[in-house]
């Protein structure tokens, strides 16, 4: 990818060496770099210093004569921390998998609260070379420590949404081995995790090393919190990016051929520094201007691309931003198009058009406006723009809400403008309802404050208590509902019974406790006591009831449950009560043995009558219950006045059941009734009968209850519907969808919906109508107003395979993803395949693609894998499946197709290579010479060794450089990979230069004919004595002849010796004498000896010619006079210098008569052999006529020598001479001065002599003499004896 369009921009900021510091001070021992504006170095020599460089101007360094063992500068100010001898203040204790580490990293995060410490160690035993990394977390709150496997970490903060806090994450990387597979992963988590706050999900991704980086490691890791984006530096300088909120993988490459030992955050740019051991400082960004358009095509993410751009503020995703917005416009989701306005990046999408868009969409009842919607968007989020800010005012203005301008003023939240100043104006009323409503819809407890203080307003509240209260209830704001009336109904008027009588009704029907508290305290005394009273009875507070009911009925009723209460509780309050109608407490100590405390009451209250009606009445039956229970049902028949509620809970417990079912018939206690036939009498049947009957919804209500419970669930829900109960909707759901009875829940789920707007009624709804087939009512009800949460739904419908309703669901909401998996299980694959494009999602790509692939659809899994090969990380899962499945032919065509793509990546062609390697080897050499610079070729390079093509492998090892390997496996595999001009190219690029021999030895196998070609071109690369070596051991040593000729002239012992022993056995002693005079590296003396007894003289001579090379002058003359070799042995004489043997010489050619040979050693040994001894031996042998002309010659040469010698005598007599004649001259001149001038003057000054004017004194010259003659006075002065 060409630098210009990287999303990553990488620039040399400067060299550490060229600002004066030493390569061996570039060290992680010695450089700190705490934050974008310090770089500081630590010298050690020549002297100590520390050098700081500002990054501000680089080219001026800071060099200080300071001697520490280490250095920081502070990341802000110009203040240096430098370590000593003090000790440092202990913060935690390290793990034990910190042990003998190098620590290489120590950070904390934003807040101080988490700290973290990163160390490496050396690798396993079984692989070493792969560095270990281990990371202590240690928490400041907690004073806890957690050890991890991590080679470098960052912390970074993170607003999750629905969380006004920001959240603490920590991202660090790690690559381990497990079972021998190396693991490689990056890891982002939230620290401290804030209860009931949206959290941070964790998120992983893997971090994909090349090939060639297999035992690399992260070093470093930093966080842009600019951009929101994770680098990972590693010390090979890899570098690789990843999204901060997804993991996802953004972009990889190398960033640095040096190690990298030190980063830092460049805050300012959103990127890092980092510093290698070259000593560059490089700086690494973020292109804004083509990371958008690199996320969004190279890598299709497109959700990721407009991410990118509303967090960064970047170009490049206007296209998809606007697209998006009207795509949610279409789909009413009003909110969640004013959000994407809001953060739109560079604020295209802040523009007249868009207030006109949503100024035109109509307001639907009840709902908030989706212009208000935008405009709360904005302001919540910044400063709207002068056309915003214009037409929000107008809006408000409009409605009389002038105040707000004030208030959005004052927080600088509109700008300014001359329309702006004319619409405002002063002196207004404020809407304080639509203030509220505003104000509830952000902030309930700010609203809460905003309403008390108007309730304090000088008047009075300028909108009404109540109307306050429903505001708050509208929107189900309970507690907020209860602060507020809490506090202003502390004066307990009367006018506020109403309200007291609201509070308590909205806390006894959702928190009763609270309303408890509330009549515990006894604040109000004006509220509506007996509705309080039902609601206390409802809400199981029966001693509440008790205080409040006035009515006899009610009590009875209240003392029926009196098992709920305690007995003892209720007789003191009845007793206190002190009611005029005594029959509650006659019921409660009657039936809770307090016959002696009533009696005591009664007896001391003067109700005497009460103790009569107590024993007569009550108590003939009560009698006859406990002793002839057969008379019970007369007496109920007939007596009238008796304690109903409570003699026929009696009967129950003394389980005569149909005379309590007489008796609560009787008093019209229905409900009591009805439960007696459920729960002891247990006919259902008697109950419904006895239901119909009443015609009571409370009746009816239990009959259902009690239908449900026995699994009668259509009954049960027919008597529901009559009871118009829609309490027990969640049974009623649960036991009809067990009992598989979706037409009778359709029927009660419709009656469900007109009393209550529950998703889940909704939910179920919609899915009885899909068990039952009634999709067209399915397509109706989701066209109308509905709360139910239909992605749920649609999930539900897809689990349970009910696929035709899943279809509508996921239709009528554009979950595209989803209707396209439910349209692959309905078969429609053409439909699917279009839903998928607009997913257009690498998952549903491939589910789509891979159902299409079972259903042998190749046609249409050739368009999804189009869409899914494109992704790097998705190509491979593609490729699997096809071939899991036996479909080569086709996964080939969809690769063939993926090359034409616009967006056709390496891994493209690379599994292309990989599939003709398997499958299709014809094409395979083809492809990868077209597109060899397109492959991952390692990769390729492991196909191809799997499937054993050799011939195509050694190519791809050429093409990648690696040609030690592309030699062996040529050699290896010869038969198919061998082509001898290739292994030349490749022979004289290898590394190892084993392979130089190991070539040897293979074409002396292979191919011999053409072993000195091969051994010419690896010449310069190969040890000659080596390759003699080894074609002497296989025997084959002339086979390279040729070679050893060529090479003869770097003059190597072996190769001389080789081919001198060659001639030697070819008897070519020309060749044999140029060797010996060219090449000397050789054992002379042993091939002399080899040869001197050879039975050709030309070998013969040629040892003599080796001994007087060698100086062995006498073997060689020997040699020479045994092979009448006269001439050789007078040269060889004369060479020696030596007189001795010329004059011996002479001595053998007179004892063997050869005269010529006498004469002719005179003239070739002419400066060694002396004359007397030549005269002597011819005169002795009478062969004065062979030395007369060496005699002549030699007196010619000695008169010469005598002539010169006179020449030179005369010549120096005749120099003396000259110069004596030179000194007498001077002299005389002398002379004359001194006769010609006065005495009283001075002679003229010779060189070298003082005189007056000459800054000297006169001083006579010294006497002068020579040539014997006697010294002369001064000047003509008369000698002085």
């Amino acid at each position: 990818m060409a630098a210009a369009n990287a999303p990553i921009a990488m620039k040399e900021v400067l060299t550490l060496p060229s600002v004066g510091i030493n390569s061996q001070f570039i060290t992680f021992t010695h450089v700190t770099m705490e934050s974008e504006k310090y770089i500081c170095v630590r010298e050690t020599s020549p002297q100590n210093s520390v050098v700081i460089v500002d990054m501000s101007m680089p080219n001026q360094p800071l060099r200080r004569p300071i001697t520490a063992d280490s250095a920081l500068m502070n990341p802000n100010s110009r203040i240096l921390a430098l370590k000593g001898d003090s000790e440092p203040v202990k913060i935690f204790e390290r793990t034990a998998n910190l042990a003998n580490n190098q620590i290489i990293n120590y950070r904390c995060d934003p807040t101080e609260k988490w700290l973290v410490l990163i160390g490496i160690a050396p690798g396993s035993p079984e692989r070493p070379q792969l560095v270990k990394g281990n990371m202590q977390l240690f928490s400041v709150d907690q004073q806890r420590s957690q050890a991890l496997e991590a080679h470098a970490a960052s912390f970074a903060q993170f607003k999750v949404p629905g969380n006004e806090n920001p959240s603490v994450l920590i991202s660090f990387a790690s690559k381990t081995l497990n079972a021998g597979q190396v693991i490689s992963k990056l890891h982002v988590i939230e620290l401290g995790a804030q209860p009931g706050k949206p959290s941070f999900s964790k998120k992983q991704a893997d971090l994909f090393f090349p090939p060639d980086f297999a035992d690399d490691f992260p070093v470093a890791m930093q966080i842009s919190h600019k951009y929101s984006l994770i680098y990972v530096i590693t010390k090979l300088g890899l570098l690789f990016v990843y999204d901060l909120e997804t993991a996802t993988a953004v972009y990889r490459n190398r960033i640095s051929p040096d190690p990298i030992f030190l980063t830092s955050e460049a805050t300012s740019a959103g990127g890092f520094y980092a510093i290698n051991r070259r000593g560059q400082v490089l700086l690494a960004t973020v292109n804004e201007q083509t990371i958008v358009n690199f996320v969004s095509g190279q890598l299709n993410n497109l959700e990721l691309a407009v991410s990118l751009a509303k967090r960064g503020n970047l170009p490049g995703a206007e296209k998809l931003v606007v697209e998006r917005f009207h795509e949610l416009f279409s789909q009413t989701k009003y909110k969640e198009a004013a959000e994407l306005a809001a953060e739109s990046p560079q604020g295209i999408l802040r523009t007249p058009d868009t207030v006109a868009k949503f100024q035109s969409v109509p307001v639907q009842a009840g709902q908030t406006p989706p212009l208000l919607q935008y405009f709360g968007t904005l302001l919540t989020r910044g400063k709207l723009n002068a056309f915003e800010s214009l037409e929000l005012s107008r809006l408000v203005v409009n409605q009389n809400k002038k105040n707000l301008l004030e208030n959005w003023l004052a927080e600088d939240k509109l700008e300014c403008s001359e329309e702006l100043g004319d619409l405002v104006k002063v002196g207004y009323t404020p809407d304080y309802l639509f203030l509220l409503q505003t104000i509830l819809r952000t902030d309930p407890q700010g609203a809460v404050n905003f309403a008390l203080m108007m309730s304090q307003m000088e008047g009075g509240s300028p909108i009404d208590y109540n109307t306050i209260t429903d505001l708050f209830l509208q929107r189900n704001l309970i507690r907020e509902a209860t602060a507020f009336l809490l506090d202003v109904l502390k004066p307990n008027l009367p006018e506020h019974g109403f309200l007291q009588t609201k509070v308590l009704e909205i806390n006894l029907v959702t928190f009763p406790n609270v309303a408890d508290a509330i009549l515990a305290n006894g604040m109000f005394s004006h509220y509506d006591r007996p509705r309080i009273a039902q609601l206390c009875e409802k809400a199981g507070l029966y001693v509440r009831a008790l205080q409040h009911y006035t009515e006899l009925p009610d009590i009875k009723r209240v003392i029926v449950n009196t098992h709920a209460i305690e007995p003892q509780k209720t007789k003191n309050f009845l007793m206190e009560a002190k009611l005029p109608d005594a029959r509650p407490l006659i019921n409660v100590c009657d039936r809770f043995g307090f016959v002696p405390d009533l009696t005591h009451y009664l007896y001391t209250n003067n109700m005497l009558r009460y103790i009569e009606g107590y024993v007569q009445k009550n108590l003939l039956i009560l009698t006859a219950i406990k002793a002839d229970s057969s008379r019970v049902m007369d007496y109920v028949n007939r007596l009238d006045n008796f304690d109903g509620p409570a003699v026929g809970e009696m009967a129950v417990e003394a389980q005569l059941y149909e005379e309590a079912f007489a008796i609560f018939k009787k008093f019209n206690l229905n409900v009591q009734a009805v439960n007696v036939l459920l729960d002891n009498i247990r006919s259902i049947d008697r109950a419904v009968e006895f239901a119909f009957r009443v015609e009571e919804d409370a009746v009816w209500s239990e009959v259902a209850k009690a239908q449900l419970r026995e699994g009668l669930v259509s009954d049960a829900i027919e008597s529901f519907i009559r009871a118009d109960d829609t309490t027990q909707f969640l049974d009623v759901i649960r036991a009809a969808e067990d009992a598989n009875v979706y037409h009778d829940l359709v029927k009660y789920l419709l009656m469900v919906r007109q009393k209550a707007k529950e998703p889940k009624v909704d939910g179920e709804l919609i899915y009885a109508y899909a068990k039952i087939d009634r999709l067209s009512d399915i397509e109706e009800f989701i066209l109308m107003p509905n709360v139910a949460n239909l992605q749920n739904v649609g999930d539900r419908l897809y689990d349970e395979a009910l696929y035709e309703a899943a279809k509508i669901i996921y239709t009528f909401i554009s979950n595209w993803a989803k209707l396209a998996i439910t349209l692959v299980k309905l078969q429609q694959f053409q439909s699917a395949v279009d839903a998928a494009r607009k997913a257009n999602s690498s998952k549903t790509w491939k589910e789509v693609c891979f159902a299409c692939v079972d259903a042998e659809e190749f046609r249409l899994a050739q368009i999804c894998g189009l869409n899914i090969i494109i992704q790097v990380d998705d190509l491979e899962e593609v490729s699997e499946y096809y071939q899991n499945r036996g479909y080569f032919n086709e996964l080939i065509s969809l690769m063939e197709s993926g090359l034409g793509l616009e967006r056709a990546h390496m891994g493209i062609f690379t599994e292309l290579g990989v599939l003709y390697a398997r499958y299709r080897p014809e094409k395979l050499m083809e492809h990868i010479k077209l597109f060899s610079t397109r492959l991952n070729i390692p990769k390729l390079i492991r196909a191809c060794d799997e499937q054993q093509h050799w011939k195509e492998l050694t190519f791809l090892y050429i093409q990648y450089d690696e040609f030690d390997n592309a030699a062996t496996t040529i050699m290896n595999h010869s038969p198919e990979a061998w082509d001898h001009m290739q292994f030349k190219d490749v022979a004289v690029k290898v590394a190892n230069v084993e392979l130089s021999y190991k070539a040897v030895h293979f074409y002396l196998e292979e191919h011999p004919d053409l072993i000195n070609d091969i051994l010419n071109v690896l010449a310069l690369r190969v040890d000659h004595a080596r390759v003699v070596d080894i074609m002497r051991k296989a025997g084959h040593l002339r086979l390279v002849k040729p070679y050893m000729v060529a090479v003869q002239s770097n003059n190597v012992s072996a190769v001389n010796e080789a081919l001198n022993e060659i001639y030697v056995e070819e008897e070519d002693y020309d060749r044999l004498r140029e060797s010996i005079d060219l090449h000397d590296n050789f054992d002379q003396i042993g091939l002399a000896q080899k040869i001197e007894k050879h039975e050709l003289v030309e070998m013969r001579r040629v040892a003599a010619y080796i001994y007087k090379k060698a100086g062995r002058w006498k073997q060689s003359i020997a040699l020479s006079k045994k092979d009448n070799l006269y001439k050789d042995a007078m040269e060889t004489a004369s060479q020696s210098g030596e007189r001795e043997l010329a004059e011996e010489l002479l001595v053998y050619f007179i004892d063997q008569g050869k005269k010529e040979c006498f004469a002719s050693c005179l003239f070739v040994c002419y400066d060694l052999i002396r004359a007397d001894v030549v005269l002597e031996l011819a005169w002795m042998h009478n062969m004065i006529d062979f030395a007369f002309p060496y005699l002549l010659q030699f007196i010619r040469e000695y008169t010469g020598k005598v002539d010169e010698l006179v020449k030179d005598r005369i010549e120096a007599q005749n120099e003396v001479k000259s110069k004596e004649k030179e000194e007498k001259d001077v002299v005389a001149q002398q002379n004359m001065y001194a006769q010609l001038l006065p005495l009283a003057l001075p002679a003229p000054p010779m060189p070298g002599m003082g005189g007056p004017g000459y800054g000297g004194s006169y001083a006579p010259p010294p006497p002068v003499g020579g040539m014997g003659m006697p010294q002369m006075p001064p000047f003509g002065m008369p000698p002085s004896y």
